[in-house]
């Protein structure tokens, strides 16, 4: 039984005392200090600072899987770096036996120094799940029953205190318990780039509500691990990016393999498996893991700035002598009657009308362009119908497709289908202008009410932040200058400001004045 009304006394590890350690040595002080789960140990990395915070933990972790460990408050003093971790016995147990000298990906092995004791929980008090709850309230969707964890330990403001990676077991357990206790209903979980290697903690937690998975970009090497999901309905399943996806020689063994856990799928990796004679089909097509980070945030980009209700905020998108046309599929007759008058000016190249007209309505240029836009109806475009291809890419010039549903927000709203293509050119800075926009608009394949597509932006709320490298670049001087912080505490609150330096200079002004900003977070 553990006895923690005892006075503490600090004690140091160094690589000797490690060495005795993992030599069985008896060590009574030490031990007892290790598995007292009311102190906080201080482990010192010698010269941290040469070195990124999470390319310094991740190391450290590497070398005690699979004991969990939470560092805490990592900051730096000098040269070296250092942070505080408590209830961590069986890791302190593993550090001892690599003699503190962690092999370190990026340079030189690192060099620990391990306080034993450094303080009592009674004089540093932290409360980890409030931290953890609030990063995952800020990542639920309730109107879409969705959650996305994706790269869950980089929450910028959860990465300022801890660093708890879901690969850690044990984080990865209580995330999930909390997920169905403390956050509701659940059916759409993102666990992208986690870097985890099994699931069970989703079967620990007795979650039943998901349906859809995206598990892609992880180290799951086994479909075995599939096997905690033998519970749930999953329809839908991501796996791109995981080592197991290379164990399979055809498309077919891959499927049979998933299903044998899985039997309800009906989309894998984008593609619907369903169908028994039609070849398979992919929703979207990217070329690569980057490149389908690139289109989808030009397209959440574009569409959020479409459906501004003043689209002059498109304003710098499109190249200086960039075209755009537009084609309707509904007859003149019928678009009337429906009160889509708006869309009939368009150029449909297959009927025959006045060569003059086609050419009229062919934009050049983006004054021109933004001229056509802007007689459009006001729009709002349902991102979950959305299905995107990157028909081109030759590392300049991209041609992406995308398609899907938008409600017309006229006096009686209507959902009507579309087909947009893009052509983007990498200018200076490889800052992309669309080059061409071609823009299909017809009616749906069924009658779609518009109560279904909920148009959950303020539109005139948005503020587009979208910058180049150069733009980042000054900013993050100016922000450096204003706040005198150092080069990694300016990026987070940069980052978790969306690069809006007045957003990022008013978190910093509040936290400077409830004394939250540690000494050497600043230049020296």
């Amino acid at each position: 039984m553990q006895r923690t009304n005892l006075p503490i006394v600090p004690m140091q590890l160094d690589s000797s005392i490690a060495i005795k350690i993992s030599m069985g040595g008896s060590m009574f002080q030490e031990r007892t200090l290790m598995g007292r789960s009311d102190v906080w140990h201080k482990v010192k990395i010698v010269k941290g600072t040469q070195y990124s915070k999470e390319s310094v933990l991740k190391a450290i972790l590497s070398a005690i899987e699979p004991a969990d460990l939470i560092p805490v408050k990592y900051q730096a003093s000098g040269e070296d770096t250092y942070f505080l971790a408590r209830n961590c016995a069986h890791a302190l147990d593993k550090l001892c036996k690599t003699n503190l000298i962690i092999k370190n990906p990026e340079g030189d092995p690192l060099i620990l120094i391990v306080t034993l004791g450094y303080a009592s929980i009674h004089d540093l008090k932290l409360n980890l799940q409030p931290l953890l709850l609030a990063a995952m309230s800020k990542r639920y969707d309730s109107n879409k029953k969705s959650l996305n964890l994706e790269q869950f330990h980089k929450d910028p403001e959860m990465f300022k205190t801890i660093y708890c990676p879901l690969s850690q077991p044990r984080t990865f357990n209580h995330v999930m318990k909390l997920m169905k206790t403390a956050i509701g209903t659940v059916e759409h979980l993102n666990l992208q780039k986690n870097e985890l290697t099994n699931l069970s903690a989703i079967e620990n937690s007795n979650v039943t509500t998901i349906k859809n998975l995206d598990l892609r970009y992880n180290r799951i090497i086994s479909m075995d691990v599939l096997a905690a999901l033998k519970d749930l309905r999953i329809t839908k399943l991501w796996l791109d990016g995981n080592p197991l996806c290379e164990n399979y020689s055809n498309s077919k063994q891959y499927i049979q393999s998933v299903k044998r856990y899985c039997p309800h799928l009906i989309l894998l990796d984008g593609v619907y498996i369903r169908s028994t004679d039609l070849p398979l089909m992919y929703v979207n097509y990217f070329k690569t893991e980057s490149r389908e980070e690139l289109v989808t945030r030009f397209v959440n980009h574009f569409f959020n700035l479409y459906d501004h209700g003043d689209r002059t905020v498109l304003r710098g998108l499109y190249y200086k002598n960039a075209f755009y046309s537009m084609s309707f599929g509904i007859t003149t007759t019928v678009a009337q009657k429906r009160n889509l008058g708006q869309f009939t000016a368009n150029r449909n190249l297959l009927r025959k009308v006045d060569p003059n007209k086609k050419r009229q309505h062919l934009y050049y240029g983006q004054d021109n362009i933004l001229g056509g836009l802007k007689r459009l109806p006001r729009s709002y475009h349902d991102r979950n119908s959305f299905g995107c291809d990157l028909m081109y890419d030759d590392g300049k010039c991209l041609a992406i497709s995308v398609s899907g549903l938008f409600k017309v927000l006229i006096n009686s709203p209507q959902v009507l289908s579309f087909n947009r293509t893009f052509v983007l050119f990498a200018g200076p800075d490889n800052e992309y202008n669309i080059l061409n926009d071609q823009y299909h608009v017809d009616s749906t394949s069924e009658e779609i009410s518009p109560n279904s597509i909920e148009s959950k932006i303020s539109f005139e709320e948005i503020t587009p932040l979208c910058f180049s490298t150069s733009e980042k670049k000054e900013l993050f001087n100016k922000f450096m200058e204003v706040t005198t912080l150092n080069h990694e505490w300016c990026h987070t609150y940069l980052e978790e400001a969306k690069w809006n330096i007045r957003k990022a200079i008013s978190n910093f002004m509040k936290d400077y004045k409830s004394s939250a900003i540690p000494s050497d977070a600043f230049l020296r």
